[in-house]
């Protein structure tokens, strides 16, 4: 008679897991059904609305699987962001398989605090549950991971496995198919197999190259956009970014990024990383080569990066990911609860900013909050304007407020006018429009004179006071703009 399947072992320390796993999801769904759409949401939901092989500053597949959400679903804050919980949920789901994998006869208590640690890792909670690039990419940075430590296990125990390490090349394929900083992945990747000597063997066969060549086939809709548009993500990277100075490094450039890292990660997460020597736990070991290879592989790419142009908080998402992964046994269970506490404080008063309640505790700030608010009221006089002046186009100082005045009027017709370059100056036909008038939004952090240059003349139409909690925030402006000049 076979032996019954070992029960989940609910104590004290897994409830309570449990009830922090509960509670971010439970702070997602507020913010969610509670939030305005945030600027970058808005203009990768635009992206969307116009699917295309890639776009300027990102690829290309949030944008494709958002025009199917808006085909099915309609435009609404809900469809806007439903992909992070299919992301979450298909994350949750490879983490319960590792954790089986991990501890056959207790998965629970092995599924429970890295569940916990990755979803309240600071980068990780704050770059999700937005529809931003950045939730699919943490989806299969986890299933690459555990699609390489399963080819690692097999391979060491019986030289196969290679199912696991063509998993691994489709899901770093698709992670850098989602962004940039996805190809982070492929480095951690080299660095294991370059690290780790029970893998040198697997180098003999031609397993490893065909699932590297699989991960860069995926990204052939972005070199051939690229190729069509004159390499212009590779111009925004390298060359239009004004902190770029590859010419000489800056040392202390490379010092804040790694100060920002205790923010990114959690201290206390950060810190534990160097007990990566010294694990002694079984589950911890078997994680160790897979997990340390993707955190120094990746940092030591974006350390570099860092030392000639300014590196974003969430660039080094990669690492992090990693390292959360390996949580539960560099942590501890002491060490475990201030980490997962820290996380969690940060996230809540994120989202609660984001969701408009007046809280004011520390630990969160974000000054482009005010301007998410409002868009209802501006749109409404966007559309009072329009009667006035029927034939203007619609357009924005910014490309956020180019898409967050489409997103609430439902019209991916509205463009931003502004010297720095956006996905809408691919979109846009300054010809087609040549001597037009437009019904212009703008503010006092990006005012009307960075489109005023494409006018013949302009004027103010309307003030918007934004107020939030019975508090004015924000203000915008709406402007009339004659006789369009193309460039």
């Amino acid at each position: 008679m076979p032996a019954a399947a070992p029960s989940p072992r609910w104590t004290l320390e897994t409830v309570l897991l449990a009830a922090v796993i509960l509670c971010v999801a439970g702070l997602r769904l507020y913010y969610d059904v509670s939030a305005p759409p945030m600027g970058d949401e808005a203009y990768y939901w635009m992206w969307g609305q116009r699917p295309g092989w890639s776009y300027f500053d990102h690829p290309p597949l949030d944008a494709w699987l958002q025009a199917g959400v808006a085909a099915l679903f309609g435009w609404s804050t809900v469809s806007l962001r439903l992909l992070t919980w299919v992301s979450l949920a298909g994350t949750l789901a490879v983490l319960w398989a590792w954790a089986g994998r991990l501890a056959p006869e207790r998965p629970l208590a092995a599924f429970l605090p890295m569940a916990a640690i990755l979803l309240t890792v600071p980068v990780v909670a704050l770059f999700t549950f937005e529809a931003f690039h950045d939730h699919l990419l943490v989806f299969f940075a986890v299933l690459a991971l555990y699609a390489l430590w399963r080819f690692d296990e097999a391979w060491e125990s019986a030289r196969r496995g290679a199912g696991w390490l063509y998993l691994a090349g489709l899901a770093i394929g698709l992670g850098t198919l989602s962004k940039y900083n996805g190809a982070l992945l492929g480095v951690g990747s080299v660095a294991l197999f370059a690290a780790h000597r029970p893998l040198w063997s697997a180098l003999r066969t031609p397993h490893p190259w065909l699932a590297a060549l699989l991960a860069i086939a995926l990204q052939a809709p972005v070199v051939w956009w690229n190729l069509t548009e004159g390499f212009a993500t590779l111009s925004y990277h390298f060359v239009e970014r004004p902190a770029n100075h590859w010419g000489h490094p800056a040392l202390g450039q490379g010092l804040g990024f790694l100060l920002q890292a205790l923010a990114a990660c959690g201290p206390v997460l950060l810190l534990a990383a160097l007990r990566y020597p010294w694990l002694r736990d079984p589950a911890g070991q078997r994680l160790r080569p897979v997990t340390a290879a993707m955190f120094v592989g990746s940092t030591g790419v974006v350390l570099l990066a860092a030392l000639y142009t300014d590196v974003l908080l969430h660039w080094n998402i990669v690492a992090y990911v990693a390292l959360a992964l390996a949580g539960p046994w560099l942590l501890g269970r002491w060490l475990l609860w201030p980490q997962v506490l820290i996380g969690l404080y940060v996230t809540a008063m994120a989202i609660s900013s984001y969701a408009g309640l007046p809280l004011n505790l520390p630990g969160f700030r974000d000054p482009t909050i005010p301007s998410n608010f409002g868009w209802d009221r501006v749109a409404a006089a966007v559309r009072e304007a329009e009667t006035g002046h029927p034939g203007a186009f619609l357009a924005a100082t910014r490309y956020t407020y180019a898409a967050q005045l489409g997103f609430a009027l439902h019209d991916a017709g509205v463009t931003a006018i502004n010297p720095l370059r956006s996905q809408y100056d691919f979109w846009w036909s300054p010809a087609a429009h040549q001597g037009q008038d437009a019904i212009i939004v703008a503010d006092s952090s990006n005012p009307v004179s960075l489109a005023a240059p494409r006018f013949a003349a302009v004027s103010k139409l309307a003030e918007v006071p934004v107020t939030v909690a019975g508090r004015q925030v924000w203000s915008f402006d709406i402007y009339l703009g004659q006789g369009y000049r193309a460039p």
